[in-house]
């Protein structure tokens, strides 16, 4: 079994083009195509459709697929547990995070993680929480910087937990609705609530559908059945969070954006959505030494972050 052969049988499926396939292999695209004729005359069918300039895997195609990333997956977790018996402190650990939030955690963490092993290279992804999940799924990772919600667990994932974390609103302290509440004394005090109705005539930046984020805020805003303006979406919590601090819109962004020096007013809202910061991987993936301590130092952070709210993210 020529385990090349299937890694370039994979990538054509990752690329969804026989020359994007050959571009990112940097082999000839006519080389990969004959290596996909050979393989397809060896097993008498079909492995993809050509459908104008794209490779779409047939049946037979996914059959094939399906067990190819099993049997890479079979390969680097061989290698990860000899690498662990052996005690090499060297290697790739494949991630996946956000790229405001999960950047200002790598940012941090690094360097520590770093002294530890300097000799492990990182192959790093910038995704959402939604994407990330695809990406950890395909095995194109091996570890992601998630944030679940206890009714969307996926069961093909184990959860390193690190905090909960509150989704909630900040509206410009200018709002003729909020004028008269007091500023928060501290990132520990509790949230007041709101109900959202009294802004249903107010502008709004909101997250986009790719998000998880968007679809708490939609939940708050289906239970106050309103539909208020909005100027404009965005994946950014940071941008949101600066439409708020100059009294442009109110906003929703997770808990650990808080800025508290800021000329906004923050509140929960029903039905008061939150979710869990994590590190997620495979059930089936086996996880090295590095591995697991990276995955505490993310932990640590995430539960630093929610216990210095306003500090981290907002500046």
């Amino acid at each position: 079994m020529d385990l090349k052969q299937i890694e370039n049988i994979v990538m054509i499926e990752k690329e969804g083009s026989i020359s994007k396939a050959a571009d990112r292999l940097y082999i000839t695209q006519s080389a990969l195509n004959q290596q996909l004729l050979h393989l397809e005359k060896e097993l008498g069918v079909s492995l993809f459709d050509r459908v104008k300039r794209s490779m779409v895997p047939t049946m037979a195609g996914r059959i094939y697929l399906e067990n190819a990333h099993r049997i890479l997956s079979i390969r680097d977790q061989t290698y990860k547990r000899i690498s662990d018996i052996s005690h090499e402190k060297a290697g790739e650990i494949s991630i996946t995070y956000t790229p405001e939030r999960g950047s200002r955690m790598f940012q941090t963490i690094f360097p520590v993680f770093h002294l530890l092993y300097p000799h492990i290279v990182f192959r790093i992804k910038e995704a959402r929480n939604k994407e990330m999940e695809t990406l950890l799924e395909n095995r194109e990772v091996d570890l992601a910087c998630l944030s679940y919600r206890s009714d969307n667990r996926n069961p093909l994932f184990s959860y390193i937990k690190g905090a909960r974390e509150e989704y909630i609103l900040g509206v410009p302290a200018s709002h003729p609705m909020v004028r008269d509440v007091l500023p928060l004394p501290s990132p520990t005090a509790p949230l007041p609530t709101l109900d959202l109705r009294k802004l249903a005539d107010s502008p709004f930046i909101l997250s986009t559908e790719v998000t998880r984020g968007y679809d708490m805020e939609q939940e708050m805003l289906r239970t106050a059945g309103i539909t208020p303006p909005v100027l404009f979406k965005t994946q950014d919590s940071a941008t949101r969070l600066a439409m708020v601090r100059q009294q442009i819109a109110s906003a929703f962004f997770p808990q650990a954006y808080m800025d508290l020096s800021a000329p906004i007013r923050y509140f929960h809202c029903e039905p008061f959505p939150a979710w869990t910061t994590c590190v997620a991987f495979r059930k089936d993936d086996y996880l090295t030494v590095p591995e697991l301590v990276l995955a505490d130092l993310i932990r640590k952070y995430n539960v630093h972050a929610l216990d210095h709210k306003g500090i981290l993210y907002s500046k």
